[in-house]
């Protein structure tokens, strides 16, 4: 029996969602762009508007959020596109709250991930990693099954290019 089930997000929650895991990312994109958290937060915000126009509307782009099936507790959420035309997905981010972390939520929403985009007919799912993020590197390494391109920052970095018509991706938060 799963152990949780991804569900779409409303507006309200795609707008918290947003704004749990923009601190993270900025932190993140300071430290390995060497840029104040000023500059770090302007530019993820600018990318997040050219990359979400539509907001969790936007076409390609799933936000669902994780719900525990023990008691329909929402433990998080996840952040991934899918690209039909080149048959690629995309995953910007998994989040799971700190309170419910370490107990597979995680892995368990990117097997659920893994299962869409594969249902789409997507061959690769890639991801952005951080280098300093050894629980989403551990996490991918252990749970990913579909071909999958790792890009950005990262020690776990397998290729210098994402797939094509892949648009630039904050990613965290395991």
């Amino acid at each position: 029996m799963p152990r949780i089930r991804l569900e779409p997000m409303t507006q309200a929650l795609y707008s918290d969602f947003m704004e749990v895991i923009l601190p993270a990312y900025v932190a993140e994109r300071a430290a390995a762009d060497h840029v104040s958290a000023e500059v770090a937060q302007r530019y993820a915000r600018h990318q997040h508007a050219r990359l979400l126009p539509e907001g969790h509307r936007t076409t390609g782009h799933r936000f669902l959020r994780i719900v525990s099936t023990d008691g329909d507790e929402s433990v998080g959420g996840v952040w991934f596109w899918i690209d039909v035309e080149n048959k690629q997905g995309f995953l910007y981010n998994i989040t799971v709250l700190p309170r419910h972390r370490r107990r597979g939520f995680a892995s368990d929403a990117l097997v659920l991930v893994e299962e869409m985009v594969r249902a789409a007919g997507c061959t690769t799912l890639g991801l952005n990693v951080f280098s300093s993020n050894d629980g989403a590197i551990a996490l991918y390494r252990k749970v990913a099954s579909v071909p999958y391109q790792a890009t950005g920052t990262s020690r776990y970095e397998q290729t210098d290019t994402q797939p094509a018509g892949t648009p630039g991706a904050p990613g965290k938060n395991a």
